[in-house]
């Protein structure tokens, strides 16, 4: 009896190790059979049959490794159209043998003319499709339909959206205000309160007829450039307007986005001394116990190093530092204001002083969420900007200085 018990359980054990060796995917493609997506362009069609124009930027992996390459481009563009995004992807695959996969975006490029309809319905696509990522990098198109920085040759790089990802990267890093924008982060930024988010913008330059032609990069100008341009500023879903210079780097000084930017300080006539600013650090508070007019305290610190002096100024007199700090903090504070007179004049808190009244007053916030527009358009704000000149680089002074 025991003996067929345990002859029972084995073979029990046995039809399940049979039935676990054949299980699989359902919808496995093999590697072999995937043409890889790096990047995506968004543009709005003609017609509301063909609202949705995507143009995939397709890697040739046999270019790209080298073995069988065949001296032809290492990408190429197939595009779609149709009533909906989905519509278009099944359009595009008509084009190509293999499956478009699209778990290895890492650009969407979106039409500045589709972003000023609205972009929620592509968000909540990315957001839906189990094949794409959140952490793809979103571009807006300025002025330019967004297939362009799909099909531009790059000098840095044989695939562009990798390259675009680079230069986005490297400017964040050093010496610019852009930052990393992914697609996650746009869809918490379409439900701020009042607001909306930023995205950066993209564009090509030069000479757009030979953007594809591979043989503009054996010049030493190219004739096309795709470049990391300016932000661009939403309410909710919808874009409004375009933010350059000290709005932009304003904007993300109170996103708390900037590792280091340059800033130069006026010191006379045609005189100038230029500063990195870095470890920038920013405390929003607001004194909401009347939510209806609400006070907005923006604390920022920051340090400094002197970068260039082309003057005869004494860098090793305190004095002189000292005053070179109130300059520095003077232009920090206009671009603070700068930033906040653009948030206003376009309408949309996407800033986010409204999500820091939240915090502070739930209940006074519940009263005033249906007209915070108009609070925030003349709600008083205020600004504590501290700044230390750490360092003058490699010299503490010129030797401009001892021509005395």
């Amino acid at each position: 009896m025991k003996s067929n018990r345990t002859i029972f359980i084995g073979v029990v054990l046995l039809c399940l190790l049979i039935f676990l060796s054949l299980t699989g995917c359902w919808d496995s493609v093999e590697l072999n059979r995937r043409a890889i997506v790096s990047g995506v362009a968004i543009d709005r069609g003609p017609t509301d049959e063909e609202k949705y124009v995507l143009s995939f930027q397709i890697i040739i992996a046999d270019e790209i490794s080298g073995e069988n390459a065949r001296g032809t481009s290492p990408v190429v563009v197939y595009k779609g159209s149709g009533r909906t995004m989905f519509e278009a992807l099944a359009n595009a695959s008509r084009q190509t043998a293999r499956f478009l996969s699209l778990g290895h975006i890492r650009v969407i490029v979106i039409s500045e003319k589709f972003a000023r309809e609205g972009i929620k319905d592509m968000m909540d696509v990315l957001e839906r499709e189990s094949e794409t990522r959140l952490s793809s990098f979103i571009f807006i198109s300025k002025g330019q339909p967004a297939v362009d920085s799909m099909t531009t040759m790059t000098t840095f790089g044989k695939i562009p959206a990798n390259d675009l990802v680079e230069k986005l990267q490297t400017t964040s890093k050093q010496y610019g205000y852009n930052y990393r924008m992914e697609v996650d982060d746009i869809i918490r930024g379409i439900q701020i309160p009042g607001g909306g988010p930023i995205v950066n913008g993209v564009m090509v330059t030069g000479e757009l007829d030979k953007k594809d032609n591979n043989d503009s990069l054996k010049n030493i100008d190219p004739e096309a450039i795709l470049r990391v341009t300016d932000f661009a500023a939403f309410k909710e879903d919808k874009l409004k307007g375009w933010l350059r210079g000290d709005e932009a780097m304003g904007t993300a000084l109170l996103k708390n986005k900037i590792t280091q930017i340059p800033v130069v300080v006026s010191i006379g006539e045609d005189e100038y001394v230029a500063f990195i600013v870095y470890l920038s650090q920013v405390h929003i508070h607001a004194d909401a116990k009347d939510a209806e007019h609400p006070v907005i305290t923006i604390n920022i610190t920051e340090q400094a190093g002197l970068k260039e002096s082309p003057n005869a100024l004494d860098l090793t007199d305190p004095k002189v530092l000292n005053n070179l700090s109130e300059l520095l903090e003077q232009s920090i504070n206009d671009k603070l204001h700068a930033a906040v007179s653009a948030a206003r004049s376009l309408k949309s808190d996407y800033l986010g002083f409204g999500e820091v009244v939240e915090r502070e007053n739930p209940r006074g916030w519940k009263q005033v969420k249906d007209h915070w527009d108009s609070i925030f358009a003349t709600c008083e704000i205020k600004f504590n900007v501290d700044i230390v000149i750490r360092h003058t680089d490699m010299r503490s002074d010129s030797f401009q200085s001892k021509k005395k």
